[in-house]
């Protein structure tokens, strides 16, 4: 009977599956807690992902080799605040309780982020190696100047597990973090599709350090104020060693060929934006869309343009020493620029006839081309054969563009500074030379009759170009076209006179205005586009 019982409770399965069931809950939640505990910590990664992403972002917009560029990038990352949530995260923190991810660049205990400034990450070419390597302390920098990067990190925040880790069956904390580098990039819109050669890299450079150090050089006059009035002239060249004193060409996407690149040159509209670590060149000699595109700035109208488009109007004021014919005082043609040359043929202007800005100025040879060693150029004469009779004003009398960086103010005014005088004050524009040259644009037989913007923007004898250490870029092959060449700044440049036929050559003649970054006058914010790039 006893065993008939037995046999029968051991043959009964009725209630299997609750008994199964709670045999396994345990481990069934415990699961659950455990995959509830891997999701939150991974949501919350994402939230402080989220957040110091972008307070990278924010920084590294900032740094655009100024001065002021850290303290501009910390006080941009302290303005932004972000909040993730922490669920039971420690000490005074209940479940669904949120923490302010914030930075505070003077109190560092009270911050939840660490912020710090990279002037290289691995593999960028500033340092090697690759993406996968650690940033180390040389990469690290306070320099403004230096900083290219911003590097936040999220301190560890402590999340509290619902799932009890330890045997003891007591809940614990896991810590979550994240951490965002950002680079600051710039590009350049609307620019001539111009580069020049950093006037203070050594000629033959082939070392990446010395190419550094000339564009810290170029900086560093520039804020100084030993480029105000200087005046450059700058060759073109098809040569496979350009360095100072040349210039070259930017790709453009509108085509290929000759006067695709005169077009852009004469509108100033390459149909694209230039990166500033991406440069693409143009191959080949290109000499003749130099004199024909550049030139429709002055009303000159060779094979490219028309003179009733207001896309190829002259500026208002072209004041050039050009040569005039004594037919109804007209241009001599508008088709060419032939200037008045000195009496031994070495030099454009003559104070009998005419003379353009920049005038006089001591030059010496730099690589393919000339610099003056400072502004030196004859203001008087220009100032006593463009406005005969006139009163000469004083360097405090006319709009300045000196940087205001040097030891001594400059005791007379650039080249361009005049020019800006001369246009804010139209009486002078019309004053003549004594050959009758006046700044007016000639009008009618074959010269410009179209019409000027209500509103003008731009002036068209400033061109923006990009200035690249050419002896370097040339050395690893990086002006050979569809490369990616790294200017060390864009500047704004003053056309002194028209592009100037020298044999099978062209040349411009410059004054440096304004440049990017580091002791710039920050004049070219408005055809610069800044923006920042997460890269790690």
């Amino acid at each position: 009977m006893l065993n008939r019982g037995i046999k029968r409770f051991w043959n009964d399965h009725r209630g299997y599956v609750i008994a199964l069931t709670l045999i396994a809950m345990p481990l069934l939640l415990g699961v659950s807690l455990f995959v509830i505990d891997v999701g939150r910590s991974a949501n919350l990664h994402t939230d402080l992902q989220n957040a110091v992403d972008a307070m990278a972002l924010t920084g590294a917009r900032e740094l655009d080799g100024r001065d002021d560029a850290i303290t501009r990038a910390e006080a941009a990352i302290e303005k932004l605040a972000n909040t993730a949530a922490f669920g039971d995260g420690g000490t005074g923190m209940s479940m669904g309780s949120y923490i302010t991810v914030s930075y505070d660049a003077g109190n560092e205990a009270a911050s939840t982020v660490t912020v710090q400034f990279l002037k290289g990450i691995p593999g960028d070419g500033t340092f090697a190696g690759d993406d996968d390597d650690p940033i180390t302390a040389a990469m690290i920098t306070t320099d403004p100047n230096e900083a290219g990067y911003a590097w936040v990190r999220a301190k560890d925040q402590a999340m509290q597990t619902i799932f009890p880790l330890p045997v003891g069956l007591n809940r614990d904390t896991i810590n979550v973090s994240a951490d965002a580098v950002a680079a600051y990039r710039v590009s350049a819109c609307d620019v001539t599709p111009i580069f020049i050669c950093n006037p203070y890299e050594p000629a033959g450079n082939t070392s990446a350090t010395v190419s550094e150090q000339a564009a810290e050089e170029l900086h560093d006059r520039f804020a100084a104020g030993d480029l105000y009035g200087v005046q450059i002239e700058l060759h073109s060249t098809s040569s496979s060693n350009p360095g100072p004193g040349n210039f070259g060409f930017l790709r453009t996407p509108l085509g290929n060929g000759a006067n695709v690149l005169a077009e852009a040159l004469a509108t100033g509209n390459p149909g694209t934006c230039y990166t500033q670590d991406n440069l693409d060149t143009e191959t080949g000699a290109k000499a003749g869309p130099v004199e024909d595109g550049v030139n429709t700035r002055f009303g000159f109208y060779g094979s490219i343009g028309s003179p009733t488009d207001p896309n190829y109007r002259p500026a208002r004021n072209v004041r050039s020493a050009q040569e005039i014919s004594g037919k109804g005082g007209g241009n001599k043609s508008c088709s060419a620029y032939t200037p008045v040359m000195s009496s031994d043929g070495t030099q454009v202007g003559d104070p009998a006839k005419a003379v353009p800005l920049g005038y006089g100025a001591a030059m010496t040879a730099m690589g393919g081309g000339k610099i003056s060693g400072s502004n030196n150029w004859d203001y008087v004469s220009y100032w006593n054969v463009a406005h005969p009779g006139i009163s000469r004003p004083s360097v405090t009398d006319v709009p300045s563009s000196y940087p205001g960086n040097g030891a001594s103010a400059p005791s007379q005014p650039s080249a361009y500074d005049v020019y800006r005088h001369e246009l804010a004050n139209p009486s002078r524009i019309s004053d003549a030379s004594p050959n009758g040259e006046v700044g007016t644009p000639t009008t009618g037989k074959g010269c410009y009759a179209g019409s000027y913007p209500t509103v003008e923007e731009g002036d068209r004898r400033e061109i923006f170009s990009a200035i690249v250490n050419c002896g370097y870029e040339a050395s690893v092959g990086h002006l050979n076209g569809h490369k990616a060449t790294q200017a060390v700044a864009f500047a704004r440049m003053f056309l002194t006179k028209p592009a100037i036929k020298a044999s099978s050559e062209r040349y411009l003649s410059l004054e440096m205005i304004d440049i990017t970054g580091r002791g710039g006058r920050g004049t070219l914010d408005e055809f610069l586009r800044e923006e920042a790039e997460l890269v790690r």
